[in-house]
């Protein structure tokens, strides 16, 4: 299996706040990687971003604190390929610039580059901002499963 798809915190997310928009999608994006038809792909910085979008989940009562916990113990499990962030940084750098978007969002889209992988996002700003002009990037709503 060489399918390879990166993966951002705003899909992460998906796959326990079930009540989110396109969570069916990025819960099918999740069993294809659970029957191996995927790998996901993400900068070090995915599992910062996924546990404060569960920390924030967890302040607005959207998630319990247990419930917290355990997604943050299932994330930390997830066999994710992860490129250090500092080998990212610069590409980032110019994506953000170029799209006046964050760094943080460009460097998702740096490693679709690095390993011409799509990457699935919900964040509808960083994909407003990216949409025509950069092929790798899909929206979450359009994702297929794969086999």
């Amino acid at each position: 299996m060489d399918f390879k798809i990166v993966v951002d915190a705003s899909v992460a997310i998906k796959w326990y706040v079930r009540e989110e928009i396109d969570a069916d999608k990025a819960i099918a994006m999740l069993l294809d990687y659970e029957n191996g038809r995927i790998k996901f792909i993400a900068p070090h910085l995915f599992y910062y971003e996924t546990a404060n979008a569960v920390n924030t989940a967890v302040m607005r009562k959207r998630i319990t604190e247990h419930e917290g916990e355990g997604i943050i113990k299932d994330l930390s499990a997830i066999d994710l390929i992860t490129l250090a962030d500092a080998e990212l940084i610069p590409p980032a750098y110019l994506y953000a610039r170029k799209y006046n978007i964050s760094v943080y969002d460009a460097s998702y889209l740096a490693a679709a580059k690095e390993h011409n992988a799509p990457i699935y996002t919900a964040d509808r700003k960083f994909y407003d901002a990216v949409k025509g002009k950069e092929r790798l990037v899909k929206w979450i709503g359009d994702y297929k499963r794969v086999g």
